[in-house]
């Protein structure tokens, strides 16, 4: 299904830009309409769409979620994006950095085998570096229907040692249909509760001429997802095994903006404290969330997740072991003397492991993102049958 932007003159071009100037949101949460007007710039931007439900994606940016509504075309536009890089046209000649609900990464971000750094630079905020394929390579459409989009582009990353991985990759896009959703989560939705829900499935192929080796660095697929933020927006992350900390990224963290309790991390994702955390193999469950009480909304991200001895490690500081990395990672944006603010976003994100990839053989990773918008109390019963607790139960920081 794809909408033009004809359909949308209710709101101009000028409107929006004042709306969203700079990238950040200066007034109420964007309806879903007002985001397609922005996005209507994008050549290829495709709708998705079963019963009330929308996802706006772009298969030639590389399978990029933009954002997603559970009430059709009135309904909340739940993704961040960056509008501005939209507005001005900039996109055109890099978007890595334009956001969206789910996008595709490589990791390790920091490290002896990082990808994001020239060899030999130090690891200042200044000198990082996007891959210029991840920044430029346009992808193919392999397939395109009303449920799902498929994309694929073959792409030259390098890591810090030199090494360069020669990688096809290919983007799925589908969006899921209320039975999907329902079988998926093991739950029942009513009528109180609206919802929308979509799958990314990511396969990343060596098509270089050697097997991959820990020895030379590996790479993992790295999945993030731009959302937008509220003041009392808090991740909800069901863990396993006994966990005291979780990996703590960039600033300082007090019990404000997080606490482990019952088995459960909570932690404040509200885009005004600059912080990353993450999750080990040895805690993940894979399935975790987060819930805005000014929006009634209820997110769920759940992934595909295995045993293995090797997860990218992406730690700027004490970073002694490459594959001793996290699995789950929360973003909050915000401002430090060196960076930020990118939004106003959280980000919710996983990894697939890393693997010494023999030629010709792939790494996949799958990632659902679900929204359920309404009142508490039938939000409850959701969060309780996936995430273990009540909302209403919750801690609030």
């Amino acid at each position: 299904m794809n909408i033009v932007p004809s359909l949308y003159n209710s709101f101009s071009i000028l409107t929006l830009f004042f709306l969203f100037m700079g990238g950040e949101l200066k007034s109420q949460t964007p309806i879903f309409e007002q985001d397609l007007e922005v996005l209507s710039k994008v050549n290829d931007l495709y709708i998705l769409k079963t019963e009330n439900t929308m996802v706006a994606v772009s298969g030639r940016l590389q399978g990029r979620v933009f954002t997603s509504s559970s009430k059709g075309l009135k309904g909340k536009s739940y993704g961040w994006f960056n509008r501005k890089a939209i507005l001005d046209g900039s996109f055109t000649r890099r978007f890595s950095g334009m956001g969206g609900e789910d996008r595709m990464w490589f990791g390790p971000q920091y490290g002896k085998y990082n990808v994001f750094f020239e060899p030999g630079s130090t690891f200042e905020d200044n000198n990082s570096r996007i891959a210029p394929d991840l920044d430029t390579l346009l992808f193919e459409i392999k397939k395109k229907t009303d449920q799902e989009i498929i994309s694929a582009g073959r792409m030259h990353i390098k890591n810090y040692q030199n090494y360069v991985f020669n990688i096809d990759v290919e983007r799925k896009i589908s969006i899921l249909d209320k039975n999907k959703i329902e079988q998926n989560l093991d739950i029942s939705l009513g009528e109180n509760v609206s919802y929308v829900g979509f799958e990314s499935v990511t396969t990343m192929t060596n098509i270089g001429v050697n097997k991959w080796s820990k020895n030379t660095g590996l790479i993992s697929i790295w999945v993030l997802g731009c959302i937008i933020p509220t003041k009392n927006t808090i991740a909800i992350i069901p863990v396993t095994g006994q966990i005291d900390e979780v990996t703590n990224y960039f600033t300082p963290l007090d019990d404000s903006r997080i606490q482990i309790k019952d088995g459960i991390v909570y932690y404040k994702a509200d885009a005004k404290y600059l912080n990353k955390i993450g999750i080990l193999p040895q805690n993940t469950v894979p399935v975790f969330g987060s819930y805005s009480p000014e929006l009634n909304l209820l997110t769920i991200v759940e992934f595909t997740f295995e045993n293995s001895p090797y997860y990218v490690n992406s730690k700027k500081e004490n970073n002694t072991d490459p594959y001793g990395g996290d699995v789950i990672n929360i973003f909050n944006d915000g401002i430090t003397p060196t960076a930020g603010p990118f939004g106003p976003f959280y980000e919710v994100e996983s990894s697939s492991s890393a693997k010494e990839l023999d030629v010709g053989k792939d790494i996949k990773h799958t990632s659902k993102t679900y929204h359920f918008e309404g009142d508490e109390e039938y939000l409850d019963e959701i969060s309780l049958n996936v995430l273990g607790l009540k909302l209403s139960d919750r801690v609030k920081l």
